[in-house]
Protein backbone atom coordinates (compact mmCIF):
# COMPACT_ATOMS: atom_id res chain seq x y z
CA UNK A 1 0.00 0.00 0.00
CA UNK A 2 2.77 2.54 0.81
CA UNK A 3 4.36 1.94 -2.13
CA UNK A 4 1.25 1.94 -4.11
CA UNK A 5 1.28 5.76 -2.40
CA UNK A 6 4.77 7.02 -3.14
CA UNK A 7 4.37 5.77 -6.93
CA UNK A 8 1.22 7.84 -7.08
CA UNK A 9 2.89 10.76 -5.62
CA UNK A 10 5.80 10.81 -8.10
CA UNK A 11 3.45 10.20 -10.96
CA UNK A 12 1.82 13.65 -9.77
CA UNK A 13 5.08 15.19 -9.28
CA UNK A 14 6.26 14.67 -12.59
CA UNK A 15 2.79 15.30 -14.34
CA UNK A 16 2.65 18.77 -12.37
CA UNK A 17 6.30 19.43 -13.73
CA UNK A 18 5.94 18.98 -17.19
CA UNK A 19 6.12 22.53 -19.15
CA UNK A 20 2.67 23.54 -21.17
CA UNK A 21 4.27 22.66 -23.73
CA UNK A 22 5.22 19.77 -23.07
CA UNK A 23 2.00 18.36 -22.16
CA UNK A 24 0.72 19.82 -25.56
CA UNK A 25 3.20 18.06 -27.42
CA UNK A 26 1.79 14.86 -25.88
CA UNK A 27 -1.44 15.98 -26.91
CA UNK A 28 -0.49 16.80 -30.71
CA UNK A 29 1.65 13.30 -31.04
CA UNK A 30 -1.10 12.00 -32.75
CA UNK A 31 -0.59 10.20 -36.20
CA UNK A 32 -3.55 11.79 -37.92
CA UNK A 33 -2.01 15.29 -37.45
CA UNK A 34 -0.88 17.03 -40.27
CA UNK A 35 2.18 18.94 -40.47
CA UNK A 36 1.77 22.91 -41.33
CA UNK A 37 4.27 25.39 -41.57
CA UNK A 38 5.42 27.53 -38.34
CA UNK A 39 4.96 24.33 -36.39
CA UNK A 40 7.19 23.33 -33.83
CA UNK A 41 8.38 19.80 -34.13
CA UNK A 42 10.96 17.41 -32.03
CA UNK A 43 12.15 14.69 -34.00
CA UNK A 44 13.63 12.11 -31.39
CA UNK A 45 15.44 9.12 -32.66
CA UNK A 46 16.12 6.65 -29.92
CA UNK A 47 19.22 6.38 -28.49
CA UNK A 48 20.70 8.27 -31.32
CA UNK A 49 21.46 11.90 -29.89
CA UNK A 50 22.81 13.21 -32.69
CA UNK A 51 20.55 12.36 -34.87
CA UNK A 52 17.97 13.87 -33.11
CA UNK A 53 16.21 17.23 -33.83
CA UNK A 54 14.66 19.28 -30.37
CA UNK A 55 12.10 21.89 -31.13
CA UNK A 56 12.94 23.13 -34.80
CA UNK A 57 10.22 24.84 -36.95
CA UNK A 58 8.67 24.12 -39.94
CA UNK A 59 9.99 27.03 -42.32
CA UNK A 60 8.16 28.40 -44.60
CA UNK A 61 8.59 26.03 -47.78
CA UNK A 62 7.26 23.66 -45.89
CA UNK A 63 10.92 21.66 -44.66
CA UNK A 64 12.70 21.00 -41.60
CA UNK A 65 16.34 20.42 -41.38
CA UNK A 66 17.34 16.40 -40.18
CA UNK A 67 21.18 16.12 -39.24
CA UNK A 68 22.73 13.55 -41.78
CA UNK A 69 19.20 14.10 -44.11
CA UNK A 70 19.84 17.77 -45.23
CA UNK A 71 15.73 18.69 -45.76
CA UNK A 72 13.01 17.14 -45.50
CA UNK A 73 9.62 18.19 -46.84
CA UNK A 74 7.13 18.41 -43.71
CA UNK A 75 4.41 20.00 -44.28
CA UNK A 76 1.48 18.62 -45.48
CA UNK A 77 2.55 15.16 -43.87
CA UNK A 78 1.07 13.42 -40.88
CA UNK A 79 3.26 13.02 -37.90
CA UNK A 80 3.07 9.35 -38.94
CA UNK A 81 3.88 9.31 -42.61
CA UNK A 82 7.50 11.87 -41.03
CA UNK A 83 8.29 9.09 -39.19
CA UNK A 84 7.85 6.21 -41.23
CA UNK A 85 9.72 8.38 -44.03
CA UNK A 86 12.65 9.48 -41.76
CA UNK A 87 13.17 6.40 -40.32
CA UNK A 88 13.46 4.71 -43.70
CA UNK A 89 16.53 7.37 -44.65
CA UNK A 90 17.79 6.91 -41.53
CA UNK A 91 18.42 3.29 -42.57
CA UNK A 92 21.47 4.50 -44.28
CA UNK A 93 22.84 5.19 -41.38
CA UNK A 94 21.54 3.82 -38.24
CA UNK A 95 20.71 -0.19 -37.57
CA UNK A 96 16.69 -0.59 -37.24
CA UNK A 97 16.07 3.38 -36.24
CA UNK A 98 13.06 3.89 -34.36
CA UNK A 99 11.74 7.55 -35.00
CA UNK A 100 9.06 9.42 -33.12
CA UNK A 101 7.86 12.93 -34.42
CA UNK A 102 6.18 15.18 -31.76
CA UNK A 103 4.04 18.06 -32.26
CA UNK A 104 6.08 20.88 -29.03
CA UNK A 105 4.01 23.76 -30.32
CA UNK A 106 1.47 24.08 -33.61
CA UNK A 107 1.93 27.11 -35.43
CA UNK A 108 -0.80 29.95 -35.83
CA UNK A 109 -3.24 29.30 -38.93
CA UNK A 110 -3.69 32.01 -40.65
CA UNK A 111 -5.65 32.98 -44.41
CA UNK A 112 -5.35 36.27 -46.38
CA UNK A 113 -8.62 37.99 -47.67
CA UNK A 114 -8.34 39.90 -50.49
CA UNK A 115 -10.63 42.24 -52.42
CA UNK A 116 -14.67 43.46 -52.43
CA UNK A 117 -15.13 43.25 -48.56
CA UNK A 118 -16.82 45.89 -46.14
CA UNK A 119 -14.35 45.20 -43.36
CA UNK A 120 -10.61 45.24 -43.63
CA UNK A 121 -8.57 42.79 -45.51
CA UNK A 122 -5.63 40.92 -44.80
CA UNK A 123 -4.75 38.16 -42.71
CA UNK A 124 -7.43 36.26 -40.40
CA UNK A 125 -6.35 33.73 -38.16
CA UNK A 126 -8.41 30.56 -38.18
CA UNK A 127 -8.82 27.03 -36.56
CA UNK A 128 -6.89 24.59 -37.66
CA UNK A 129 -9.40 21.58 -39.29
CA UNK A 130 -7.56 18.99 -36.68
CA UNK A 131 -8.46 21.16 -33.71
CA UNK A 132 -11.93 20.58 -33.91
CA UNK A 133 -12.77 23.99 -34.08
CA UNK A 134 -12.28 24.57 -38.22
CA UNK A 135 -13.07 27.74 -40.43
CA UNK A 136 -15.12 28.13 -43.38
CA UNK A 137 -15.17 30.38 -46.32
CA UNK A 138 -18.91 32.02 -45.08
CA UNK A 139 -17.20 32.78 -41.74
CA UNK A 140 -14.33 34.65 -42.65
CA UNK A 141 -16.49 36.64 -44.99
CA UNK A 142 -19.31 36.97 -42.10
CA UNK A 143 -15.98 38.47 -39.93
CA UNK A 144 -14.67 40.79 -42.29
CA UNK A 145 -18.48 42.53 -42.42
CA UNK A 146 -19.73 41.03 -45.82
CA UNK A 147 -19.51 41.67 -49.21
CA UNK A 148 -19.39 45.05 -50.97
CA UNK A 149 -21.99 45.96 -53.19
CA UNK A 150 -19.39 46.30 -56.36
CA UNK A 151 -18.49 43.13 -55.02
CA UNK A 152 -18.96 39.98 -57.84
CA UNK A 153 -20.43 38.03 -55.49
CA UNK A 154 -20.95 34.65 -57.77
CA UNK A 155 -16.94 34.51 -58.18
CA UNK A 156 -14.82 34.22 -55.11
CA UNK A 157 -11.79 32.63 -55.85
CA UNK A 158 -9.81 30.18 -52.68
CA UNK A 159 -6.57 29.24 -53.86
CA UNK A 160 -5.05 26.90 -51.76
CA UNK A 161 -1.74 25.06 -52.58
CA UNK A 162 -1.32 21.36 -52.58
CA UNK A 163 1.95 19.86 -53.03
CA UNK A 164 3.58 22.03 -54.46
CA UNK A 165 0.61 23.04 -56.82
CA UNK A 166 -2.06 26.12 -56.83
CA UNK A 167 -5.57 24.59 -56.69
CA UNK A 168 -8.28 27.07 -56.87
CA UNK A 169 -11.98 26.54 -55.31
CA UNK A 170 -14.81 28.80 -56.65
CA UNK A 171 -17.59 29.68 -54.17
CA UNK A 172 -20.57 31.27 -54.88
CA UNK A 173 -21.18 33.54 -52.36
CA UNK A 174 -25.25 34.54 -53.01
CA UNK A 175 -26.13 30.38 -53.26
CA UNK A 176 -24.58 29.72 -49.81
CA UNK A 177 -26.70 32.82 -48.75
CA UNK A 178 -29.83 30.73 -49.88
CA UNK A 179 -28.86 27.42 -48.44
CA UNK A 180 -27.20 25.75 -52.31
CA UNK A 181 -24.38 24.34 -53.25
CA UNK A 182 -23.13 24.08 -49.77
CA UNK A 183 -20.30 21.83 -50.70
CA UNK A 184 -18.35 24.62 -51.76
CA UNK A 185 -18.66 26.49 -48.44
CA UNK A 186 -15.10 24.61 -47.46
CA UNK A 187 -12.73 24.34 -44.42
CA UNK A 188 -9.93 26.61 -45.21
CA UNK A 189 -6.73 25.46 -44.55
CA UNK A 190 -3.65 27.48 -43.27
CA UNK A 191 -2.35 29.81 -46.05
CA UNK A 192 -5.46 29.65 -48.32
CA UNK A 193 -5.97 32.77 -50.11
CA UNK A 194 -9.25 34.24 -50.64
CA UNK A 195 -10.13 36.97 -53.31
CA UNK A 196 -13.22 38.78 -53.69
CA UNK A 197 -13.41 40.46 -57.37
Amino acid sequence: MRNIFFGCVILLVFACGLPAQEISAQAEADDSYVVKEDDILTIDVRGEPEYTVKERPVRMDGKISVPMLSDIHASGKTTKQLEEEITEKLKLFVKEPIVQVFVVKVGSHWVTLAGQVVGRTGRYAIGSPSSGSPTTVLEILATAGGLKETAKAKNITIARYVNGREVHFKFNYKDVLKGKNLSQNITLENRDYILVP
